[in-house]
């Protein structure tokens, strides 16, 4: 992916890009960094931490459904701007107070924030994207993610000398960038194409699909466990590293994991496996990268931990993107997909607030953390298999294997996780399942 690529795209997607690594920059000078900050200066127990980054996470879940919304009836780059200058207050929010209940109302905004501009980023993306690019349009948009992802662990680590609050004004002042940037360079409205949203009918569809119900409350527990990284890993860093903000390298670090490797894991294993067995690889690796990290004493171990993590992380990202673009009928992808990161947001707040009671009761029991998430990837690993033997789900994917009029791209249109589902691979594409694939392939 080259720069002609990039400049063959009209200006108003450049534009739209360029934002999605300010975005990213923004909120990545910021996660890793949060919880480190919330402990050693505003003094918050392990459990109350969980409690304010699982606030973040159901916020933005709140913030995507009415973005979704509010994108479709009043333009998508007032949205952006609006959620953008709204993430800005709350990010600003945490340089103010120490005290529990403001930072848990200043998370909230920051979720909010990030709710209303990421599901206007994903719409206006696709809407303005031709048939021809749209592929090429969401691949940038993953790698320009990781780009803004990579700069903050290198912005944090060279341009901070210590856990200064001066990150939230730095991430702040980006975010206002973004703004400004959005509402001066966007298209007016929804562009060319008339404002509307979907029927009552498109949502009743969705939810008398049983594979794709099931299918999701699996995700729920899985997110859960993959939520664990982005509070354990800094947490941890906090009691073995001198310099805890080191930390941030580690986001750098597997940013280029992910850009250098995403595409030859795809390519060379997800491809040629049935999706729930690739399923139950990434959680074996999740399971180890965030087990590893309770038995780390120094940061090469740490970054061992994240890079065994990251591995399954790029297993299990593309693989449910995949299987849920499966599941969905063309017409209704854009809002299969936005569900999907729905249940994503529930399991993310659900296992970063259970994550922190587990860690705020390790200093206790110290093995208490390895036994809780080895035993959840344990089990969610054995559910993943017996599901393969599932019928309905089984079919299902059979039956999307064999047609004719599969959709073209799957784009995550309407919503976007917070935090990671961010890599280069957005297109559908057309797998063979539960049988080999021919020579020639």
């Amino acid at each position: 992916m080259g720069v002609k690529e990039i400049l063959k795209l009209d200006r108003p997607l450049q534009i739209l890009l360029f934002g999605v690594l300010l975005s990213h920059l923004g909120t990545y000078i910021v996660t890793p960094m949060l919880p480190i900050i919330l402990k050693t200066e505003a003094g918050l127990t392990i459990g109350q931490i969980g409690i304010i980054l699982a606030s973040i996470a159901i916020a933005f879940q709140i913030g995507s459904i009415f973005g979704g919304i509010l994108a479709d009836r009043m333009g998508r780059g007032f949205i952006i701007g609006l959620g953008a200058i709204i993430t800005a207050f709350g990010i600003v929010g945490f340089s103010f107070f120490t005290q529990f209940v403001f930072l848990c109302l200043t998370a909230i905004i920051m979720g909010l924030g990030t709710g209303l501009n990421a599901p206007s980023t994903k719409a206006a993306i696709a809407a303005l994207a031709s048939s021809e690019n749209q592929t090429t349009a969401f691949s940038i948009r993953g790698i320009a993610a990781n780009i803004g992802i990579g700069s903050a662990g290198l912005i944090v680590f060279f341009l901070l000398t210590d856990t200064s609050k001066l990150i939230f004004w730095i991430a702040g002042a980006i975010y206002v960038v973004l703004a400004v940037q959005s509402w001066i360079f966007l298209p007016k409205g929804c562009g060319n194409a008339p404002c509307s949203g979907l029927s009552v009918g498109a949502y009743r569809e969705a939810f008398k699909n049983k594979p794709f119900i099931v299918f999701s409350g699996l995700s729920i527990f899985i997110w859960a466990l993959y939520a664990q990284l982005s509070i354990a890993l800094p947490l941890r860093a906090t009691e073995i590293l001198p310099e805890p903000k080191n930390i941030a390298l580690i986001w750098t670090i597997n940013s280029l994991i992910v850009v250098s490797t995403q595409s030859f894991i795809t390519r060379k294993i997800i491809r040629k496996i049935e999706p729930l067995s690739a399923l139950s690889i990434g959680i074996i690796f999740i399971t180890i990268g965030i087990v590893s990290i309770f038995f780390t004493h120094s940061f090469i171990h740490l970054i061992f931990s994240g890079a065994v993590f990251v591995i399954g992380e790029m297993m299990i990202l593309p693989t449910i993107d995949s299987t849920i673009s499966q599941l969905s009928k063309a017409e209704f992808i854009g809002l299969f997909f936005a569900l999907s990161n729905v249940v994503y947001g529930l399991g993310e707040a659900g296992g970063k607030s259970a994550g922190g009671r587990v860690l705020g009761l390790a200093q206790n029991t110290k093995f208490l953390p390895v036994i809780m998430y080895g035993s959840l990837g344990a089990i969610l690993f054995a559910v993943v298999l017996l599901l393969k033997q599932w019928k309905p789900l089984r079919n299902s994917l059979l039956k999307a294997a064999s047609k004719e009029n599969k959709p073209k791209n799957s784009p995550r249109l309407t919503s976007e996780p917070s935090e990671h589902r961010t890599h280069p691979i957005n297109s559908w594409e057309a797998e063979i399942f539960f049988r080999k694939k021919s020579r020639t392939e």
